[in-house]
């Protein structure tokens, strides 16, 4: 019997009708084949770690992060484009309603990477106009605007949305909408980029003669302790300069804001309550907003065509 051992090694066995494989005993006395070492099981164990942190972390990048800009094109890179297109969407609103350009923001709080911070800049166009003719106004823009931005307006199927969305270039996005009654804002912002130098740090050209408008405007309403003037400004197509100066009070208007403010003759008003007065008179626009004890002004001057 011990001869037949070998010749069953590998060999199946038949037991009724049923063909099971038949285990290979093992020499008498060969050892129990060696346990993987210890260092193995902790390399495997690693490797399986580091691939499911690798997967969370795209996840979260994926579901959570603003999309970052192809080729790390530099925040100061996208800046003079960023004033382009502010400069472009003036122009296009037209010579009919009141124009304001918000304050620059710059956020230092996006990740380029999982290793890596970056910071965006945005600013905005607020136009305010008869709320009947919003959707009518959104169009126009979209086709003024640079044949090469793209831009595209989807109006809701019930009337209750209206919102544009464009291309700079060089990964610059154009987009917003109806943000209230009669009132469009259109953001351009950046996306997330890298950050070589300061995006604020440039040179702003002298306040206009219009300075004291804002603080004349606010004297008029009856407000006190008002801010100093902040000017925003940016480039025309071709040349010029358009821009805002903000300034707010404290107080609230004795009566509606059209009843206590003189306006050029021929002005078009586009909004007149006692929260919010806009007119337009030529290039200059006046926006006059009220609520919880504060009164904000903002004067603007248009491209001019």
């Amino acid at each position: 019997m011990a001869g037949s051992v070998p010749a069953l090694r590998g060999r199946r066995a038949t037991m009724a009708g049923v063909s099971i494989d038949a285990p290979a005993p093992a020499w008498p006395g060969q050892p129990d084949p060696p346990a993987p070492p210890r260092w193995r099981r902790w390399l495997l164990v690693g490797l399986v770690g580091w691939g499911v942190l690798l997967l969370v972390l795209t996840l979260v990048s994926v579901y959570r992060d603003e999309p970052t800009v192809k080729e790390q094109r530099s925040i100061e890179q996208a800046e003079p484009v960023l004033e382009r297109a502010l400069g472009e969407l003036v122009v296009a609103a037209g010579p009919d309603v009141a124009v304001e350009i918000a304050e620059r923001r710059v956020a230092d709080d996006c990740e380029l990477t999982v290793v890596r911070d970056g910071a965006s800049l945005d600013a905005a166009v607020v136009v305010h106009a008869p709320d009947a003719d919003v959707p009518a106004l959104l169009d126009r823009i979209a086709e003024r605007l640079p044949a090469a931005y793209r831009a595209r307006v989807r109006h809701s199927a019930d009337g209750s949305s209206h919102a544009l969305r464009a291309d700079a270039g060089e990964f610059v996005a154009i987009e917003g909408g109806q943000v209230g009654p009669g009132v469009v804002e259109l953001t351009v912002d950046t996306g997330c980029r890298p950050v070589s130098g300061d995006p604020d740090d440039r040179a702003v050209p002298p306040l206009p003669p219009a300075e004291p408008e804002p603080l004349r405007v606010l004297g008029a309403l009856g407000a006190t302790e008002p801010t100093p003037v902040e000017l925003v400004s940016v480039g025309c197509p071709g040349q010029g300069t358009t821009w805002t100066a903000h300034a707010t009070g404290r107080g609230v208007p004795a009566g509606p804001p059209s009843t206590l403010l003189p306006r050029p003759a021929g002005a078009v008003v586009v909004a007149d309550t006692t929260e919010l007065y806009a007119y337009r008179s030529g290039p200059v626009s006046v926006v006059v907003e009220s609520g919880d004890g504060r009164i904000r002004v903002a004067v603007s001057s248009g491209c001019g065509r």
